[in-house]
């Protein structure tokens, strides 16, 4: 499975690290609003680096994303890596109101992705 990280912040580096244990799985991407954060992160882990949200979503060939982004900010490329078809799997805690979890969780099922946290 290709993986993508969305965030740069020091979680990413676990994510990575979990990611790069699992036999059959392959990181590939990692989008942060800077491009040379996310260009830092993506050559210490050996991957691409991407500040584009449509280029990553739907042009690096990623099939999962782990949202590695602070509590609070995980609906918005839930829903967008939802809408791009790709399975997510979201930092703790899922979201901080019922309505924004609610919201994932409708977006993935008519997505048919798998929405994990």
């Amino acid at each position: 499975m290709k993986f993508g990280i969305y965030g740069t912040s020091m979680i990413a580096k676990f994510h990575a690290q979990a990611i790069q244990a699992m036999e059959g799985s392959e990181l590939v991407a990692i989008f942060g609003r800077r491009q040379s954060a996310a260009d830092e992160l993506a050559r210490e882990l050996g991957c691409r680096g991407y500040s584009d949200e449509e280029q990553f979503f739907k042009q690096s060939g990623i099939e999962i994303v782990t949202v590695a982004t602070p509590s609070g900010a995980h609906m918005e490329p839930a829903l967008k890596a939802a809408a791009a078809g790709v399975h997510v799997i979201c930092e703790k805690p899922l979201e901080v109101s019922l309505e924004r979890v609610d919201r994932m969780i409708h977006a993935a099922d008519e997505a048919g992705v798998t929405l994990a946290g």
